[in-house]
């Protein structure tokens, strides 16, 4: 296999993985979020321009493809990485119908909050109850327990 020379063979690798995704050869929570760690994350990290298209994975109808573009985030968000990016993500799936989406949606929330857990608060509470209860216990699982407490109340649906 010829090694990748350059940014537009790296958008051309996004699009296979998207292409993967989408047609099901990842059609679990596992394979999809090893490609989206140890591939996507590794491809961002080379290329951060490549963070825009994640923002339209977002919409897709395969779960998946939904997936990948939270998982692959979380590796830079525990890093302080792109953070914009990560909370944009996470804000436009946080009405994905699906549980496995709030897990991931609460993992990315998490690992944001590890290097600025001021900004994930903000955030959470901005959001209020348009926070699946998964999501929201996955993201404020590291906070004290009177944190967790309040923050549940205050972000309770009315």
């Amino acid at each position: 296999m010829a090694m990748l020379k350059g940014a537009a063979d790296d958008e051309s690798l996004l699009a296979t993985i998207h292409g993967w995704l989408a047609e099901g050869h990842c059609s679990n929570w596992a394979t999809t979020d090893a490609l989206s760690t140890f591939v996507m994350t590794a491809l961002l990290r080379r290329h951060p321009r490549l963070l825009s298209i994640l923002r339209t994975w977002t919409d897709s109808e395969s779960l998946w493809v939904r997936r990948a573009a939270a998982v692959s985030l979380t590796p830079l968000a525990r890093r302080g990485e792109h953070l914009d990016t990560a909370y944009s993500i996470a804000e436009a799936l946080l009405d994905d119908p699906e549980d496995l989406m709030h897990k991931a949606v609460g993992w990315l929330l998490r690992e944001c909050g590890k290097t600025d857990p001021r900004r994930l608060v903000t955030f959470l509470r901005a959001q209020g109850g348009r926070i699946p209860r998964t999501a929201l216990r996955y993201a404020i699982e590291r906070f004290t327990p009177d944190l967790r407490k309040r923050l549940m109340e205050e972000t309770r649906g009315v």
